[in-house]
């Protein structure tokens, strides 16, 4: 059914000419319209002024079934939130009471906290009830704007509940409405039963981890935490090496917990996504704007385990390509709200309101490899998009902690 709204007061369509991203001065030219107007169906058939609108209905260059007046609204693409681990077991709020006692996040996984809490919670849960909860935090998350999400595994880390988490992942894409892209993450940390023979799980990982992920067409990329205390450059290039031969693409956990060089490796593997980057080197910056690794800053994090914050502006005014994310995770960042991190963005990584409009929708888009039919509002893109009760894009950064998004529009279908 074709749709026209009209009467947008702010439309922020982050029209790129068809390019997949964004990236330096670009970012700040998000393509407003005021007095705006979209006509639809599952694709966008057309987008400019509600009197171009009304002239092209006169002459029948537009016929819409239904028409919408959005006075005193905002139109935005939909979010996309390329970065989020929601399929997990167990619950970790006693370790964050710890954190708020002082006890670090490292400290806590050292003894044997951490991902490992969750990977014991992961192991005991069924199935379905890891499906019962990722769900709950998916229509949460579309509540708050969110119309395409990446899913991580990373929890199980055996091979039989690394595919349990990935089989839940497929469920979900099943069955909600949003764009699900899903990651195979056996390289998050080391079981404890590795613990002393690191080497060996990473073999298992590539001989029977990734060829099964790979047999039942569970996962599109791969990813690795790359970092101090976790995996090392050599195993990180091993695992992703294997994983791109085998087909899939590249995400990598970079250089978040101390300076290790990871978005060096991720940009020379071609990896699609370098991700967290709070202590990423000027070189490692350089070589993913060479290489059009998206960065994927995730500020989230930072403010929940109180670490710096990645270098936004270095990296966005070095010209690569910037994309945030919640990281939606049951440890390090508890939250599906990507409106709470376009303020997190804005106020502590110094970001401009449009640069974080544009990471979150348009260059979201590009880091899961979905920027050509969403994340912008141009012709023959999907329908999706957020109707905020806002005269312009700068309240909804202005209002924060308020959730002013009244409609949610996926393929031209509303949801909320």
């Amino acid at each position: 059914m074709k749709t026209l709204i009209t009467n947008v007061s702010s439309l922020a369509t982050v029209d790129a000419k068809g390019a997949p991203s964004k990236a330096g001065a670009q970012m700040s030219d998000i393509g407003e319209i005021k007095n705006g107007a979209i006509c639809f169906d599952e694709k966008i058939e057309w987008i400019g002024t509600a009197e171009e609108a009304r002239v092209a209905m006169r002459e029948g260059r537009l016929r819409p079934f239904e028409i919408i007046d959005a006075s005193g609204k905002t139109i935005t693409p939909g979010f996309v939130d390329s970065h989020t681990h929601i399929v997990f077991g167990g619950n970790r709020a006693g370790e964050f009471a710890r954190r708020l006692r002082g006890a670090t996040y490292q400290e806590i996984a050292a003894e044997g906290g951490g991902i490992l809490t969750t990977v014991r919670g992961t192991r005991e849960a069924s199935l379905e009830e890891l499906v019962e909860r990722a769900r709950k935090l998916a229509l949460s998350a579309i509540r708050y704007g969110t119309t395409a999400m990446e899913i991580k595994s990373g929890y199980g880390l055996t091979v039989e509940s690394e595919l349990k988490q990935l089989e839940a992942v497929k469920i979900l894409k099943e069955e909600l409405p949003i764009e699900i892209a899903a990651t195979f993450l056996g390289a998050h940390d080391f079981p404890p039963e590795y613990r002393d023979n690191r080497d060996a799980y990473v073999d298992l990982i590539i001989e029977e981890m990734l060829p099964r992920v790979v047999e039942n067409d569970l996962a599109e990329f791969c990813d690795a935490f790359v970092d101090e205390g976790y995996y090392s450059l050599e195993q990180g290039e091993k695992i992703l090496g294997a994983a791109k031969d085998a087909g899939l693409k590249l995400k990598v956990h970079c250089d978040e917990m101390a300076p290790f060089k990871a978005a060096e490796m991720a940009a020379g593997l071609g990896a699609i996504s370098a991700d967290h980057l709070l202590f990423v080197s000027d070189e490692g910056i350089e070589a993913m704007k060479k290489a059009e690794t998206v960065a994927t800053l995730l500020p989230g994090t930072a403010y929940f385990i109180r670490m710096p914050y990645a270098p936004a502006r270095k990296i966005i005014d070095s010209g690569a390509i910037v994309a945030l994310s919640t990281d939606c995770n049951p440890g390090s960042c508890y939250t599906e709200n990507m409106q709470v991190i376009l303020s997190l963005a804005t106020i502590n990584m110094k970001m401009t309101a449009e640069e974080a409009l544009t990471a979150a929708t348009l260059n979201g888009a590009r880091a899961i490899g979905r920027s050509r039919e969403m994340g912008s509002l141009e012709v023959n893109k999907l329908a999706n998009f957020l109707v905020f009760d806002a005269e312009s894009y700068e309240e909804i950064f202005y209002h924060f902690g308020s959730n002013s998004l009244k409609e949610v529009w996926v393929k031209g279908r509303r949801l909320v």
